[in-house]
């Protein structure tokens, strides 16, 4: 959970920290808002620190997404966790092949928060043109997730086989068309794949 509110936070942009709902408790511990009982916390070494703030605040900008007690007038962006009643659940993502074309952002189904649906997206530009694809985010598990870029919609040679974090790099097929394979094996933890094309 923390990982994904941290996750969250960064693909909107809020890098400089963000307010999670714990405050400092008469007894000098800390805990949750609502008052239930807070069985995990990432302070940093050190942390909290006496006098230094009441509130708890996540470091958006580290991987680790740790917590640190600011004061509580900080102007953070703040993470709120409600329940959801079943008719605003959302539906388990799908792979449509549909809504994609040169110039539009293309996501693997449920990014950035669910990477496990696999997907190919069969992409296609006039005769006598090539491919370009710009990966913007792909964020995958090393062990097990990835995203292959072929040439042609079957069977063509592999241009790349991507895992791990990557972020802006571009790769341009020899033909006018390119599959783009998402792979999960699990998608555990990671946000998938968003990326664009265009013809060359």
């Amino acid at each position: 959970e923390n990982d994904f509110i941290r996750r969250l936070a960064v693909s909107r942009g809020d890098v400089h920290g963000l307010l999670i709902g714990a405050m400092s408790q008469p007894d000098g511990t800390f805990g949750w808002l609502d008052g239930s009982k807070m069985d995990y916390n990432n302070f940093y070494p050190g942390f909290p620190q006496k006098d230094h703030g009441d509130c708890t605040a996540m470091d958006t900008g580290s991987n680790a997404g740790q917590w640190m007690n600011v004061n509580c007038s900080s102007k953070l962006p703040v993470a709120c966790m409600r329940q959801q009643n079943p008719s605003e659940q959302p539906a388990e993502p799908t792979c449509t092949g549909e809504g994609y074309g040169e110039g539009k952002l293309i996501v693997s189904p449920g990014y950035p928060y669910s990477a496990s649906t696999p997907c190919d997206f069969v992409l296609s530009v006039e005769a006598g043109k090539k491919v370009e694809l710009e990966i913007l985010s792909l964020e995958a598990n090393s062990c097990c997730d990835s995203l292959i870029i072929y040439d042609g919609n079957t069977g063509g040679s592999v241009i790349a086989n991507l895992t791990g974090i990557v972020t802006s790099k571009k790769f341009t097929t020899p033909s006018n068309v390119m599959r783009a394979s998402w792979r999960p094996n699990g998608g555990v933890n990671v946000k998938g794949v968003a990326m664009v094309y265009n013809s060359v």
